[in-house]
């Protein structure tokens, strides 16, 4: 399902369904504005790919919104912003000025339903064709504690998946996944599934996984955002985004080490806080 904010003003209800598609500007126009353009689109979703593409449209001056995507395999809660209450929905971001789109997916499925992850990632990937993007990537986390990632190099920040006829040179400090020596492991959820929809239509697709010591580790965002930045060729000043990350990594780990010092002392156990981080 699709609409366009022509639509709204023209008092046709407001209606969900699997994945619905809802512009904020006006469809034919943006569409006959990028028409000749190469554009790239980069997509993160939860819990902790989304992060990137978050700062990213928050660093570009002339971002604007085009897109909010809803389904009623969101959460079932309404979630304060500013002075108002909205329901939940992932957005979509534009610059013209890199031409790049920032996807921002910001609630998972409310259980997992392969169903709803694949519809999601085929009309994504669809969407990205009609929006004129030639190059796709998503972007999340491994750990390199986790099999088969420990066996590898150390120093790697960033690994990627290569989809169907993307040819790209690998950079420093990045490492190509393939069966070889990732065996039968797999990207999952939409995080593989779009950048698999998108390179059947054309679309040259990677996803961007950067290295993280825990699940929650922020620098892993930050590998990533690097590697994308490298694969991508874009030239963006992200020195403070990273060190953002660092810092936020550095004082979570405080956080966690006095709560184990206060758990020994009293003879008690302790795992991580939940993270506040909105998009994380």
């Amino acid at each position: 399902m699709r609409t366009s904010k022509a639509e709204e003003e023209v008092g046709r209800s407001f209606k969900i369904g699997e994945f619905t598609v809802y512009w904020t500007v006006d469809e034919e126009k943006f569409k006959e504005k990028i028409k000749n353009y190469k554009n790239i689109l980069i997509a993160g979703f939860p819990p902790m790919g989304n992060i990137i593409p978050y700062h990213l449209k928050e660093l570009l001056k002339d971002s604007e919104e085009i897109v909010n995507l809803y389904s009623y395999d969101f959460p079932p809660v309404a979630e304060a912003r500013e002075e108002e209450f909205e329901i939940p929905h992932d957005e979509i971001w534009y610059s013209e000025e890199r031409r790049l789109y920032c996807y921002i997916g910001k609630y998972p499925e409310t259980e997992y339903i392969p169903k709803a992850a694949y519809k999601q990632a085929e009309i994504l990937a669809h969407l990205s064709k009609e929006l004129c993007v030639k190059e796709l990537y998503t972007v999340g986390v491994i750990l390199p504690s986790q099999e088969p990632f420990r066996k590898m190099d150390g120093e790697v920040e960033a690994y990627i998946g290569f989809f169907e006829g993307s040819k790209k040179e690998i950079p420093n400090r990045i490492k190509k996944m393939t069966r070889k020596n990732i065996g039968r492991y797999s990207i999952i959820r939409k995080t593989g599934l779009l950048p698999g929809f998108a390179s059947k239509l054309g679309i040259e697709s990677y996803s961007i996984l950067g290295v993280g010591k825990y699940p929650e580790d922020l620098r892993a965002c930050a590998g990533a955002l690097r590697a994308f930045k490298k694969l991508a060729r874009i030239d963006l000043e992200t020195t403070k985004i990273e060190e953002m990350l660092k810092e936020s990594a550095e004082a979570v780990e405080e956080r966690i080490r006095k709560q184990r010092e206060r758990a020994a002392y009293r003879g008690e156990g302790v795992g991580a806080e939940s993270s506040h981080y909105m998009y994380g």
